[in-house]
């Protein structure tokens, strides 16, 4: 179950990396402020060595290059060779020369043990088939007194930014796969005290959960439905596959569904997220 799980997955996120890729700034920018919590988190020092999982197009990771200074390393990992290639060309065009873009499936790194000074990743953890896996890898990878730190999603009802377009989906008779809580879904880590149980049982200490709200300010729903519709994973696959008038209908539903989180010209989309730190 969770090889075909994490097969589907890779499938899902290899097709949306180019939609990914072009729209790495506003993916980065959109939470911005929980990538520089979750380096606060860490507290990046030069000369360390440090391991971004699910690190998409990169974003979070390059934020360390600084801290690190010029005889640090940041390795850069995905499971989606095309992430990889996105990230590897983001931190070319950066001139980042400390950092290392790989390959890597968060269940089984390729590192030796104590191999890096901290662990971090920023909305992938959920996503993973295992995560108890995950999180015992990170676990053997970091040195002795190495800090991890990450965020999920909350709860589905405190993220409309989410919901609505899944609700659309649903409402105008298409089927999603898989199940949202279930492994790899998007609320599979969302309540804070599994999150808790998960990491002390891989044997992390001094471990710490937060939750955090925001929303996504939006000033073109029609915008935001292309953007969205692009990016968001096993969905951009699926209303990929439909007509152009079925399409219409998911648009319409999305609209209406919106409409209760328009402030005036603008339309505030609400998120939670929970945030965990422990120390190896």
């Amino acid at each position: 179950m969770a090889d075909e799980v994490t097969k589907q997955s890779h499938q899902a996120w290899e097709a949306v990396a180019p939609a990914w890729d072009r729209n790495r700034a506003r993916i980065f920018e959109a939470t911005r402020a929980i990538s520089d919590r979750l380096v606060a988190l860490i507290d990046p020092r030069p000369g360390q060595t440090i391991l971004e999982l699910a690190a998409g197009t990169g974003e979070t990771g390059f934020l360390l290059t600084g801290p690190l200074g010029a005889d640090g390393r940041l390795i850069s990992s995905d499971f989606s060779e095309s992430m990889v290639e996105a990230a590897r060309r983001g931190a070319a065009a950066r001139g980042l020369n400390q950092v290392e873009c790989r390959v890597m499936d968060a269940q089984s790194l390729d590192l030796p043990d104590g191999a890096v000074d901290a662990v971090l990743t920023r909305f992938g953890l959920m996503l993973v088939a295992e995560p108890s896996r995950a999180l015992a890898e990170a676990y053997r990878v970091l040195r002795p007194g190495g800090r991890l730190a990450y965020a999920v999603w909350g709860m589905p009802d405190a993220n409309p930014w989410i919901t609505l377009l899944a609700l659309a989906v649903l409402q105008t008779g298409h089927v999603l796969g898989g199940e949202p809580f279930g492994p790899g879904g998007p609320f599979s880590l969302a309540e804070p005290e599994r999150n808790r149980q998960l990491v002390a049982a891989a044997g992390f200490a001094e471990v710490a959960v937060e939750e955090r709200n925001g929303a996504m300010r939006v000033d073109d729903i029609d915008d935001y439905w292309d953007f969205q519709a692009s990016i968001s994973g096993p969905i951009a696959d699926l209303l990929a596959g439909l007509t152009s008038d079925e399409g219409a209908a998911v648009r319409a539903a999305f609209r209406s569904n919106a409409e209760p989180y328009r402030r005036g010209g603008v339309y505030e989309l609400p998120f939670r997220m929970v945030i965990v730190n422990a120390v190896r």
